[in-house]
């Protein structure tokens, strides 16, 4: 008998399966060392909390970066680190000095004393807010994106809580 009779029918040919199309991932934000990254501040006077922000850059015990104040303005900041204990100087345009002395609570929460140029005291708490591209569209407004502020619907930021 010829091999060709003992070999085994041939299978139905089917088509090669498609390779699933996937969406490109987005990259992961770049790693984060400290404290580094985008801060709200809470600055709490007795009647109101006005908000501003930092964008901090930690290099061992040394921090620098820019504060973007509650009229939206911006200022250069630097600082440093001991422990849990964060001293942040804010040079203003104008030549005035802000200093923020905080207790870090992990690499996420702070509150401590600002000390304003005219000498007042003020209570602040920040909070670590992770997000990209920190300046472009940024406000000064409570949650820190946008112009509605949270929860107005107009397609502001709206911090986690």
């Amino acid at each position: 008998m010829p091999a060709a009779a003992w070999a085994h029918p041939a299978a139905p040919a089917t088509p090669a399966p498609k390779p699933a199309l996937k969406a490109t991932p987005k990259p992961p934000p770049p790693h984060r060392v400290g404290i580094s990254g985008v801060w709200e501040i809470q600055i709490q006077y007795p009647n109101t909390t006005i908000y501003a922000h930092f964008s901090m850059h930690q290099h061992g015990d040394a921090l620098e970066g820019t504060y973007l104040s509650p009229d939206g303005k911006k200022s250069r900041l630097a600082g440093s680190l001991s422990g849990e204990n964060m001293v942040v100087v804010v040079t203003l345009a104008d030549g005035k000095v802000l200093r923020f002395e905080s207790q870090l609570n992990g690499t996420t929460d702070m509150v401590g004393m600002l000390t304003k140029a005219n000498g007042k005291r003020v209570v602040f708490t920040a909070s670590y807010r992770p997000k990209e591209k920190f300046f472009d569209s940024l406000s000064p407004v409570p949650g820190g994106m946008g112009s509605g502020g949270i929860g107005t619907g107009t397609g502001g930021y709206n911090p986690p809580r």
